[in-house]
């Protein structure tokens, strides 16, 4: 069994951009790691440029789904680790956007609020069981995905394809 050199900076973008819009196949970490830093650096800087970059930045991250399956795919996992944890994070958003909702909503009619007042406003929200159930959801969620993607490919062919890293 013959391993491949780690892909370098240019290959890896190289690669990934070749499969943007592709889950199935496999990913190696290289790929997915140096993809995932222009992503965040792109992000970072974007977020200067207001709504333009906001939307800029939403693409790309979206872009980075994709190449998360097949990361996923790499170490024999389901892509749907990724779905799971999208899907519980949203839900948990949703619940803790609602609650600030409900909870601030009155606080535009010019009536100042005390900062006790707020503080304990912000406490029930994120003590609210749902908000607490979601929120631990999300970092346990979030904790594997994490430990999927940092994992080493598989040797052996798996059912989403060849190893991109060991060659017979």
């Amino acid at each position: 069994m013959t391993v491949k050199p780690q892909l370098t900076f240019k290959e890896a973008l190289a690669e990934a951009r070749g499969k943007l819009t592709q889950f199935n196949g496999r990913s190696r970490r290289s790929e997915y790691w140096w993809c995932a830093l222009v992503v965040f650096i792109a992000n970072y800087v974007l977020g200067f440029i207001p709504f333009i970059g906001s939307i800029a930045a939403l693409v790309l991250s979206l872009l980075m789904i994709p190449l998360t399956f097949r990361r996923l795919h790499d170490g024999g996992h389901s892509g749907w680790w990724c779905g799971a944890s999208m899907i519980v994070g949203g839900i948990y958003s949703a619940i803790l956007m609602g609650s600030l909702f409900s909870k601030f909503i009155g606080m535009s009619d010019g009536v100042e609020m005390e900062f006790s007042d707020i503080m304990s406003n912000l406490a029930e929200v994120f003590t609210n069981p749902l908000a607490v159930i979601f929120g631990l959801a999300s970092f346990v969620l979030s904790i594997i995905l994490l430990v999927f993607l940092l994992q080493d490919s598989k040797m052996e062919p798996n059912k989403y394809g060849e190893s991109p890293k060991y060659v017979e």
